[in-house]
């Protein structure tokens, strides 16, 4: 007993060599662990070799101990500047050939500003609330109805407020602000934002002027079939602008998913983020102009349907219940094709729908880019991201389905006569 006394128990001793030999398998299997790699808890997460999904964040933090992203050194935002202020971009020369300059320094911020704190968002809150105009974006994880939002960038004439919506309280404060009629507010296609914001902080968004929506109008005015445009086209389109960080961080956020969670955040980031409001006020005046509708209104009342999607389909609690035939569920018609029509579902942004088959397809032709309509799942694909849809039209029955394991449509197999070895 003495001698145990002064060696440990075993169970102490073999603690310092298990530590040492978990410490060391990573370097033994030739694999890299990396900061983020730990959850909030501690747990490793699942090393990926090659195509990574995104692992969605806690949905409220409760302290400052964000993950920490690879590169957070030389261009975090630590590093670049102690007031979280940078100054944003130059307006390209080429611009003011299109836009008057006076114009311009009336609607572009030249500063972009990180709110890190419910403190620092009070204070910039009765700027907002007094602007008749902002540009609204939203960055996240799988953004949408069951992805994680972790940005909000508003812009004003002076400023791109950056808010870290992964601080607790932050989205509380700026709900009046987003969810108020008299605050115009700018966006780009805002479907999977506005889902995000409902499901994630409760914020109904109100008050939207949609780009997208005023491009499907502007080319439904010239009989154009109207598509589904990004925001660097639609601005390279109307002001001959991109955002110049477009190409090398879309690749990014290819590689790594998780991009948008990490902190501090790499100032590459932050300047996309800023890039992507800074235009918008602008590019509402041209859209304006271009459509004959001053005041933006015809524009903002066919946007609220863009703002009423995150309200459809929740009667569905996962994307897998989609897997039924015979469902009933909304689509709101989103792209068009020579041979077939994709459906948005509010189900996370890579399910969809589609109608293909040219008897199902004349049952959707006099509905419009936005439009909703009630349908009904006849099939899906093997990986369940596409739902195959019908109209459900009023005085018709859903027809019964005959269903295997893969959601294809296959007819009854013959059964063959029960013989003297069957059990």
């Amino acid at each position: 007993e003495e001698h145990r006394a002064a060696r440990g128990s075993p169970i102490a001793m073999l603690r310092p060599a298990a530590t040492a030999a978990v410490a060391a398998l990573p370097r033994a299997l030739g694999k890299r662990l990396h900061s983020h790699s730990l959850g909030p808890a501690g747990a490793v997460a699942p090393l990926q070799r090659h195509r990574p999904r995104a692992v969605l964040p806690p949905a409220h933090p409760l302290d400052h101990s964000f993950p920490r992203s690879v590169s957070s050194s030389s261009s975090s935002t630590s590093s670049s500047s102690s007031s979280g202020r940078w100054p944003l971009p130059q307006v390209p020369s080429t611009l003011y050939k299109t836009v008057d300059e006076a114009i311009v320094r009336q609607l572009v911020p030249s500063e972009a500003i990180l709110v890190e704190s419910c403190s620092m968002a009070e204070e910039v809150f009765p700027e907002l609330l007094s602007s008749p105009i902002l540009g609204v974006d939203c960055e996240g994880v799988s953004l949408g109805r069951w992805g994680r939002l972790c940005l909000c960038q508003i812009s004003t004439a002076e400023h791109v407020y950056l808010f870290d919506a992964l601080r607790e309280g932050m989205m509380d404060i700026l709900k009046p602000v987003l969810e108020s009629d008299s605050v115009v507010k700018v966006m780009h296609d805002c479907r999977e934002d506005a889902s995000a914001l409902l499901s994630q902080f409760g914020v109904e968004l109100r008050g939207i002027y949609d780009t997208q929506v005023a491009h499907t109008m502007l080319l439904e005015q010239v009989s154009t079939r109207p598509f589904q445009i990004s925001l660097n086209e639609l601005l390279k389109s109307v002001l001959q602008l991109e955002n110049e960080k477009q190409v090398s961080l879309g690749e990014v956020m290819k590689e790594d998913p998780n991009v948008w969670f990490y902190r501090p955040m790499h100032l590459d980031l932050i300047t996309y983020a800023a890039q992507d409001a800074m235009y918008l006020p602008l590019l509402h005046r041209a859209m304006c102009e271009k459509l004959g509708d001053v005041s933006g209104g015809l524009v903002m009342e066919r946007s609220l349907k863009y703002s009423d999607y995150a309200r459809m389909n929740l009667h569905l609690g996962s994307p897998k219940a989609a897997e039924k035939r015979g469902l009933r569920l909304q689509g709101m018609v989103a792209t068009r094709t020579e041979n077939a029509l994709y459906l948005k579902l509010n189900l996370g942004a890579q399910r969809q729908g589609a109608v293909s088959r040219s008897d199902a397809l004349s049952r959707f032709h006099d509905l419009k880019f936005g439009d909703i309509a009630d349908c009904w799942v006849s099939a899906w694909n093997m990986t369940g991201n596409i739902l195959f849809l019908e109209r459900l039209e009023p005085g018709h029955s859903i027809p019964e389905p005959r269903q295997d394991l893969t959601g294809l449509w296959k007819g009854r197999k013959a059964r063959r006569p029960r013989g003297p070895r069957d059990g």
